[in-house]
């Protein structure tokens, strides 16, 4: 029996359908990734799942005695407590029998042996739920997310609000359960920690499912991904990589299946419509519109599904250095951030800034934006911009947003040149439609708020743009929509983020802050961690140019295979679409000749009738030259291909 099972799942919420017959299953040991757009439901299949809320319509039935672990069911917790404290909780019943076996192990070391039998059942008991490796499973669980054992202690009402996820995550975890909901587990954590999550979920044998935007993770740790789209779901089987494969080959022949049948319907429409008031074929009509109304009709692809939609546009060409930083320090009181940080940014250059929790990777990020000024903290070093440079900054928490502006508002404080109009038609290419543009800025959710700063981003012009976490908060395909809008930008990128996909695809040098100093490591993450996978390598010195060329000549060919692919596909399309327009032509070619022929026996006294018959000839001779016209074109196209 599955662990859970959904079927014909309905729920609304105000009226609107949220799930429209969802039907869903989870097998005991099963890996599964829940993916969909922001507001598509996500969360909500987990809670009715949890039992949290009951559906409008449909059943769910889950195994018996199967236990669930979900982030949100978790209770508040005692902010007195240390973490150590309350993620032992999750044990209480081992910790319970380990003072018991060290009262029964004193009381036998003071010769009551008529103990013993107690003592070793027990002690098998203990043995075999785990009593003698909890301790490390507790330290192994939290220090692979990122708490130091020095943290262990801390009391919770001292943690903040990152380091509070992280123990909800642990606890988790650590809780005895047939089935884990992991809703984007991978929110504040670092690369490290992500890394180790992987490893973990990987190798547990319990099943889970997964809400994550991180597809590194996605790849890692899925054997199947439920797709929730428009209030359905479908399954596809493999990782996230598989996924993205099957789906667009199932779009391709669902696409084609929905021409041909539309192609075919289209012909038995215009043969019922030319003999409809035919009485000779009245039965020959009749039986063609039942086999039309009997059709299984094939469902049209899914084009209506919001996408958003970014360019960044050319920009003014700066000078050939674009940062340059001299004796770059940070420290607050005894915790040193980073020391003498020598930089030198280079126009069109692409820079990723990594490295753990706390380590002060937006702290330089900020210093180079010239927005952390000395005296702040130990702050030293200069940082000179050099000519035409024109700044770009995101901040992760928005905090250049003006929380009592609506959209439209503070959008135009940034274009005040631009008509509400054209402000209202930039920002529905954003997903912001309708009255969304009179939401105040105070009352948006994190995805909406990562994309009125991106809009600002993009509004400003600017030739260097300085982003802080860029891809916090925004779903899988809008973050591909902002990864394939920064590949084309034409200025200079310095980035920071824990998105290994987004570090991967754009970045050519990295900075990594860790333990009080920057180093510098040139590639990207994946040839980071391939070759140094315990420590920052070394300066860069004047030799590596030709090791930045390199790599900038890889981006670019890697540029090239995505160009020449999307070539191919446009070729495929048009080659198709050539075979349809010839197929069309033979079919309208007979259809001519046979209205042509009907002119023999028309009588010629009935004007009516003739007139009828000319202009329907016409009419075709019309649809048949536009035929003509449109395989000259595709044949032209492919001829220039």
């Amino acid at each position: 029996m599955s662990l859970v099972r959904l079927e014909n799942i309905v729920k609304r919420f105000g009226g609107d359908p949220v799930l429209e017959g969802v039907d869903l299953r989870i097998e005991q040991g099963e890996k599964v990734g829940l993916i969909g757009r922001n507001g598509a439901g996500k969360s909500t299949i987990f809670r009715l799942i949890m039992g949290e809320m009951e559906p409008d319509s449909g059943v769910i039935e889950r195994m018996r005695r199967a236990r669930f672990a979900y982030l949100a069911q978790l209770p508040d917790l005692d902010a007195d407590r240390t973490i150590h404290e309350v993620v032992l909780d999750q044990f209480a019943e081992l910790i319970e029998m380990e003072r018991r076996l060290l009262r029964l192990a004193d009381q036998l070391a003071h010769g009551e042996d008529a103990l013993m039998e107690e003592y070793s059942a027990l002690q098998e008991t203990f043995h075999h739920r785990g009593g003698y490796e909890f301790h490390l499973r507790v330290e192994r669980v939290l220090t692979g997310l990122g708490f130091s054992r020095d943290e262990f202690d801390l009391p919770v009402g001292a943690l903040s609000g990152g380091q509070r996820t992280r123990l909800l995550l642990a606890m988790v975890l650590l809780e005895d359960a047939d089935l884990l909901l992991l809703d984007e587990p991978e929110n504040h954590l670092d690369l490290r920690a992500r890394e180790w999550l992987e490893a973990y979920l990987r190798d547990s044998p319990r099943a889970f499912m997964i809400i994550s935007h991180d597809r590194r993770m996605l790849n890692a740790v899925v054997a199947r991904v439920v797709d929730l789209e428009r209030g359905r779901v479908r399954s596809y089987t493999g990782n996230y990589d598989a996924y993205l494969e099957a789906k667009e080959l199932a779009s391709e022949q669902q696409a084609e299946a929905f021409a041909r049948q539309q192609k075919e319907i289209e012909r038995q429409e215009a043969w019922i419509n030319r003999f409809r008031y035919k009485s000779s074929k009245a039965r020959q009509v009749q039986a063609r519109v039942r086999r039309l109304e009997k059709l299984d009709r094939v469902d049209a692809p899914d084009r209506d599904a919001a996408k958003a939609s970014l360019q960044l546009g050319t920009v003014v060409r700066a000078g050939a250095k674009v940062i340059e930083a001299e004796g770059l320090s940070m420290a607050y009181g005894d915790l040193r951030l980073y020391e003498d940080v020598d930089l030198c940014i280079e126009r069109g250059e692409r820079v990723g800034i990594i490295g753990p929790n706390g380590s002060g990777k937006t702290t330089l990020l900020r210093h180079l934006a010239g927005r952390l000024p000395n005296g702040e903290g130990a702050c030293r070093g200069e940082v000179r911009l050099g000519p035409n440079v024109r700044l770009g900054f995101y901040e992760q928490q928005h905090e250049t947003l003006n929380r009592a502006n609506d959209i439209l508002t503070e959008l135009r404080q940034v274009r005040p040149d631009w008509t509400p109009e054209r402000i209202r038609t930039f920002m529905g290419r954003l997903l912001f439609t309708g009255e969304d543009i009179f939401k105040p800025i105070g009352a948006l959710s994190g995805g909406e708020l990562s994309r009125v700063s991106l809009a600002k981003l993009v509004l400003s012009d600017a030739n260097t743009l300085l982003l802080d976490e860029p891809t916090n908060h925004l779903d899988i395909a809008t973050r591909e929509v902002l990864e394939g809008a920064l590949s084309e930008y034409e200025g200079t990128l310095v980035i920071v983020s824990h998105d290994r996909e987004l570090i991967d695809r754009l970045v050519e040098r990295l900075i990594i802050v860790d333990q009080g100093r920057a180093a510098f490591h040139l590639g990207n993450y994946t040839h980071y961690r391939q070759g140094q996978n315990d420590a920052a390598s070394g300066p860069v010195s004047a030799d590596d140019a030709q090791d930045v060329l390199r790599i900038r000549s890889k981006r670019a060919k890697a540029k090239n295979k995505e160009a020449a692919r999307r070539e191919q596909n446009r070729e495929r399309r048009n080659r198709r679409r050539l075979s349809e327009v010839e197929s069309d032509i033979a079919e309208m070619e007979e259809l001519v000749n046979a209205t042509e022929a009907r002119f023999v026996d028309l009588d010629p006294s009935d004007y009516v009738a003739l007139s009828e018959l000319t202009e329907e000839y016409e009419n075709l001779k019309a649809d048949l030259r536009a035929l003509y016209e449109a395989w000259e074109e595709l044949a032209a196209e492919l001829d220039g291909d």
